[in-house]
């Protein structure tokens, strides 16, 4: 199995779930994580990523991490100062059309989203409201674009679309799509030679459909047009997912991976879960079980059964500990406060 990771976690693309994937095999083998400084949550994010940004990063001494998976903006020489260069490098991307939407609801508070009441009102007249030089203004036009290091503002040009897929397939071993997230948890196992139990997870982070919104036509090819980049980049990714698939895998396999994949869920829902799946804030019972809250978005979690023995209460305690617990747990564990 592959233990030394770059995960690129692009915002709102499923990416906490797949660092719980990351979280819990780190965990299970010992492995050690390339924290940002003081165990916060995020790699001085929105500044592209520096080798400083890491809790115990040193330019003396030559202790690489095994994984790296906290928000970033990429950069890959300072990323190759912490990890092994064996390093598999990886990343999400998600359809830019609900992407914005999500990003919409998850960011009100973002300088270019504020003012207005709605999605459909920040489309009619984006630039009345985006302005590039606001150090948020990230989050409102071609975010996977940004993430992955380069200039959301930048021109679409055939030749630039061009550069930046040669690139991100310079850097990044492969790319899941969260849409297909299933096919995409069976092509990580294939890649890293892991088993099922490694790759299966409960979605977290995820929001309660009532805060989402329904996009008309018009408003889609509004989206795709303001993050014309992002679209290019879903677009070419998107088509090398299912090249790739039919070449490792093939379609076959990839339909029974999928249904083993979806019985092993089922069967640990059904072991782990109070009800059927995720509740509402409100009704989460134990309260280090509670997802941080943000923005417009009402964020849903877990309920864990009572009475579990120990060893099924610690697998499905983490198969469903938020993003920020589990993230200081390990924090904590790595580098154990010194006593006064």
């Amino acid at each position: 199995p592959q233990t030394d990771i770059v995960f690129l976690k692009v915002h709102k693309s499923a990416s906490s779930t797949v660092m719980n994937v990351l979280f819990r095999f780190g965990e299970t083998h010992n492995l050690t994580f390339a924290f940002p400084l003081g165990g916060g949550f995020q790699l001085y994010y929105p500044h592209h990523f520096m080798a400083r940004f890491v809790q115990g990063f040193s330019p003396k001494s030559p202790q690489r991490f095994n994984i790296l998976c906290h928000h970033m903006r990429f950069l890959q020489p300072e990323v190759q100062k912490v990890v092994p260069s064996s390093a598999v490098y990886f990343s999400i991307l998600r359809n830019p059309v609900q992407l914005m939407e999500s990003s919409f609801m998850y960011y009100k508070g973002a300088s270019a989203f504020s003012r207005v009441r709605s999605l459909e009102e920040f489309l009619s007249q984006p630039h009345l409201y985006y302005d590039p030089a606001k150090g948020d203004s990230n989050y409102a036009k071609n975010l996977m674009t940004f993430d992955f290091g380069f200039n959301p503002n930048a021109e679409v040009s055939a030749e630039r679309v061009q550069l930046m897929v040669k690139a991100i397939e310079a850097s990044f071993d492969f790319l899941l799509i969260s849409e297909y997230f299933d096919e995409s948890m069976v092509l990580l196992k294939e890649m890293l030679c892991w088993d099922l139990d490694s790759v299966v997870s409960f979605p977290l982070n995820t929001r309660d459909s009532s805060t989402k919104s329904s996009l008309s036509d018009s408003v889609v090819e509004k989206i795709k047009e303001w993050n014309r980049l992002d679209w290019e980049i879903y677009t070419h990714f998107n088509r090398t997912f299912w090249e790739r698939i039919d070449r490792d895998i093939g379609r076959e396999r990839m339909e029974r991976e999928v249904r083993a994949l979806r019985e092993r869920q089922a069967e640990l829902a059904r072991t782990c879960l109070q009800g059927t799946g995720s509740v509402a804030p409100k009704d989460i019972k134990d309260s280090s079980l509670r997802p941080l809250q943000h923005g417009g978005a009402r964020i849903l979690g877990y309920n864990l059964k009572q009475g579990l023995d120990k060893e099924t209460e610690r697998v499905c305690r983490r198969l469903v500990t938020p993003e920020l617990q589990y993230s200081s747990a390990l924090y904590k564990k790595q580098f154990p406060p010194v006593p006064p």
